[in-house]
């Protein structure tokens, strides 16, 4: 589970972390175990039956439940029922992958909400040059009530009220069964170099969602003058 970085010289490394010793000795006793990981780390937001599972790796349906059974019986897999099925997915809180900062999030719950709002913030707003997550989703002590609180950064004005848009459209959704408030502020590069002292605390505890050398510099200023 490799990704190429932007040079192409060298891959990053992506990792999920496993207990020593495991619960399960026969993790890596199946086949199937990698391709299985391998799909389920590529779409950490999504669930698959066995059948699924076995479609796309192109493996026998009980080979796919037998590793199945190992992966979760190791904390590596999330597995719901329904019906008289099994969803399955990864666990995300075990996932360390360079190219997916969501996954610092500490509470996993929030790592679809927060995703999908910056899928919808980059795709309805060409100019942002940074998105930072604060407040307590950040931090990790969150509960249902909390906000899930943005910072975006873009190169031209007038954005607010489309990330005000995108904020109620994103509470009127469901996430695993759940609605959340989201609070997005909007700034261009000379807004936020004029809100320097109220910046500091934020950028010192916000997680970097999309990064850029523009917010990189922002952050550099305002942290060294805080």
């Amino acid at each position: 589970m490799t990704r190429q970085n932007e040079t192409g010289t060298q891959p990053d490394q992506a990792t999920i972390g496993v207990p020593i010793p495991p619960p399960d000795g026969d993790l890596f006793r199946h086949s199937a175990t990698a391709p299985l990981l391998t799909v389920l780390f590529d779409n950490p937001y999504e669930q698959f039956t066995i059948r699924e599972l076995g479609r796309i790796t192109d493996t026998a349906p009980q080979s796919v439940k037998r590793a199945v059974d190992v992966l979760d019986a190791n904390g590596l897999l999330v597995s719901e029922p329904d019906g008289n099925r099994r969803l399955i997915s990864i666990n995300r809180s075990r996932l360390d992958d360079p190219d997916e900062p969501v996954l610092r999030v500490p509470q996993p719950k929030f790592h679809q909400p927060v995703r999908t709002a910056v899928d919808e913030l980059t795709s309805e707003i060409a100019s942002i040059t940074g998105i930072l997550l604060f407040g307590s989703v950040a931090r990790g002590d969150a509960d249902r009530q909390s906000d899930i609180d943005l910072w975006v950064l873009a190169t031209e004005r007038g954005h607010q009220h489309t990330a005000n848009e995108i904020a109620r459209d994103l509470g009127q959704r469901r996430f695993a069964g759940d609605r959340y408030e989201f609070q997005i502020l909007v700034e261009t590069p000379d807004s936020a170099r004029g809100q320097r002292d109220q910046l500091g605390d934020l950028f010192a505890e916000a997680i970097t969602l999309v990064e850029s050398d523009t917010l990189s510099e922002l952050k550099t200023a305002v942290l060294k003058h805080a």
